[in-house]
């Protein structure tokens, strides 16, 4: 009989039913909110309850009694009075020093800090941006768009992006890292696809075929494309239109032709050499070699350096030089 009061007193004790003995103040004070978000490296006993006592031994002891581990994200673990005294007393720290209140039980939750997908790919991009990646003049875009980025709440989390493994030519991978302190949190990668600026004659209205290409009928714009462009670029002012072309319809070589085959240039004859890039014009003055019609490629000889040079004659009489080509 003596054995089964014992064994009854020892339950009541971890249960935390048995009262502070003597009527003294309890050493050890605990609050038990309904749910609770924790954060840091490491679940403990100060994380999931406001603690108190006047002894800051006991305190810090109890404060720092391990529940497990943290939460998964979205993850909720759920923690009893019951699971909490007895990890009190695994400790050596008597039930019936300790009072509890508040909620009979205790919902934790990993604290979240939320990057949505714009923020990321905003980070990514001013990354890009400012390391330039790919050859000159050649833009970027997304190939896909991330997702929002979930991470434990840290202190001054900061994006730090970087590039990736290289992925397949023509492509650049961005990985966005969320830091807190030293620890890196959580992180996003990202496919971009590099594009480059490529000039396009475009049909602004039904133009029928051995009609003239002309500002009235045909405009020339910037557009961005997958690949790196070949090969020269042809104005079509001045030609004339090989076949019927619809109004939206690019303008392709295949689709112009010159209005007749008369020679332009002359041998001999001074011509006005010109170099037209984006946003930029270069002349400079050459002597012709050789006759030239429309599209023709002639040697030209700079006045100025002596140089010479290939060059393409154009639709007004004058020259674009090819360089890297003799």
């Amino acid at each position: 009989m003596l054995r089964k009061s014992a064994s009854l007193t020892v339950v009541l004790l971890l249960c935390g039913l048995c009262p502070a003995s003597g009527g003294n103040k309890p050493a050890l004070r605990m609050h038990l909110p309904r749910a609770v978000r924790a954060r840091g490296a490491a679940l403990n006993l100060g994380l999931i309850g406001v603690i108190r006592s006047s002894d800051a031994k006991i305190l810090k002891k109890a404060s720092d009694i391990p529940m497990g581990r943290m939460p998964f994200s979205g993850e909720k673990i759920t923690f009893d009075r019951r699971t909490i005294l007895s990890r009190l007393a695994t400790a050596g720290i008597n039930p019936s020093m300790i009072r509890i209140t508040g909620a009979e039980k205790v919902l934790v939750m990993l604290d979240e800090t939320t990057f949505k997908a714009a923020r990321l790919v905003r980070s990514a991009d001013a990354f890009l941006k400012k390391t330039r990646p790919g050859p000159a003049g050649c833009s970027w875009r997304l190939v896909r768009q991330p997702g929002d980025m979930k991470v434990p709440t840290e202190e001054n989390i900061q994006l730090k992006p970087c590039l990736g493994k290289a992925a397949t030519k023509g492509y650049v991978t961005v990985v966005v890292a969320a830091v807190g302190g030293k620890r890196e949190l959580g992180r996003a990668k990202m496919l971009f696809r590099l594009v480059y600026p490529m000039r396009q004659a475009v049909a602004i209205k039904d133009i029928t075929s051995g009609e003239i290409f002309t500002q009235k009928n045909t405009v020339v714009r910037v557009v961005s494309v997958d690949r790196r462009p070949t090969g020269d670029w042809i104005s079509p002012f001045g030609l004339i239109a090989a076949r019927d072309i619809p109004a939206g319809k690019a303008i392709r070589s295949g689709l112009m032709k010159a209005k007749r085959p008369i020679i332009v240039v002359r041998r001999k004859q001074a011509v006005q050499m010109k170099v037209v890039g984006l946003g930029f014009v270069v002349t400079g003055i050459g002597q012709a070699l050789s006759d030239g019609r429309v599209g023709d490629l002639i040697k030209v000889r700079n006045i100025d350096s002596k140089r010479v040079v290939t060059a393409r004659v154009a639709f007004d009489g004058t020259v674009r030089p090819i360089y890297g080509k003799r």
